[in-house]
């Protein structure tokens, strides 16, 4: 896959890097790293990112290479510019938010580059995924690294650490492979310090955040003899709080800490109006498999989806699907 991944990226002169919508770690670090990589061998690269580069994601981007996405202004005639479109970390088109009018308008070559399970990609023209890497950032390390003989330079060490750190939860979850202990331990070897990057990444938090996150646990509620947990936030509740939509960032890993929770979730009004769910499994439950149902995806232990429903309706209809999949999955 790498090899034709490679071929993808040596035919076009002009690449646009995307990723989803309110762009997480891995989706930031692997596009950094790439760009780093591609700028290095003299192409032109674009990192473009809606609706915005998170806070505490910023130090990734030490030379100022993402750009937010502004439709009516800067980005007018984005569609035009690109050869190459690649999405990274997702491969349902739909996940760019904003961004994907300007995806279906280009006359460039699509690709997604993305580590999530997945039916088929529609949408593009080529496709390179592999559900077995932990992160986007191993499959941009695995495509570089044989490359560069030497240490990597700075900025691409810093963001590949950063997206694996963000997609292993600090190398928590299940997908913490042997191999990716491996790369991690390539990059320190190179410099990067694993508790800068923590902190960086985990504490930047705001008391807006921080009040966010007190009102909805105050709401919490458990399901099944206190297997499944879920917190729930509506736009009233941001408000009240002067927090935003990335202020939500670790509250679905809140109620897994209880004792006990097979499965957490996070019900939240998304900024485009819609009903979403993050939802996370300790071990034993497919909430991928849940997610689909709703259109979403992810991994088997983390997945989430958007629907067009009023938020109580969908926190029945998943509330419904979890406890299905549960009396499936746990014998």
């Amino acid at each position: 896959m790498l090899d034709r991944f490679a071929v993808f990226l040596d035919h076009h002169t002009r690449l646009l890097l995307t990723t989803h919508e309110n762009p997480d770690g891995d989706g930031v670090g692997a596009a950094v790293a790439l760009a780093a990589h591609l700028k290095a061998q003299g192409r032109q690269v674009r990192i473009v990112v809606t609706p915005a580069l998170p806070e505490n994601l910023r130090f990734l981007d030490p030379e100022g290479w993402i750009e937010a996405y502004d439709a009516g202004g800067a980005h007018r005639d984005l569609a035009a510019w690109p050869d190459g479109w690649l999405l990274i970390d997702a491969s349902e088109p739909h996940r760019m938010g904003s961004l994907f009018a300007a995806f279906e308008a280009t006359g460039a070559m699509r690709a997604c580059l993305d580590h999530h399970l997945k039916d088929a990609p529609k949408g593009f023209d080529a496709e390179f995924t592999n559900p077995s890497a932990s992160a986007s950032a191993e499959l941009i390390y695995d495509l570089i690294r044989p490359r560069i003989g030497g240490p990597l330079p700075e900025v691409m060490a810093q963001a590949l650490y950063a997206g694996i750190v963000s997609d292993t939860g600090n190398f928590r979850h299940s997908n913490a492979t042997p191999k990716i202990h491996r790369i991690a331990a390539d990059l320190v070897g190179q410099g990067i310090h694993p508790s800068r990057t923590y902190n960086a990444l985990y504490q930047t938090a705001t008391p807006a955040k921080l009040k966010l996150f007190g009102r909805a646990l105050e709401g919490l509620q458990l399901r099944d003899d206190g297997r499944f947990a879920y917190v729930a936030v509506t736009k009233a509740d941001l408000d009240a709080c002067g927090a935003t939509h990335e202020d939500l960032d670790e509250l679905v890993e809140e109620p897994r800490k209880l004792k006990g929770v097979e499965v957490a979730a996070l019900f939240s009004e998304a900024a485009d109006g819609r009903a979403k769910v993050s939802l996370r499994s300790r071990e034993r439950v497919d909430v991928n498999v849940v997610c689909r149902k709703f259109g979403g995806g992810g991994h088997r232990l983390a997945s989430g989806a958007k629907a067009p429903l009023p938020l109580p309706d969908f926190i029945a209809q998943v509330e419904a699907a979890v406890l299905a999949q549960m009396g499936q999955d746990i014998v």
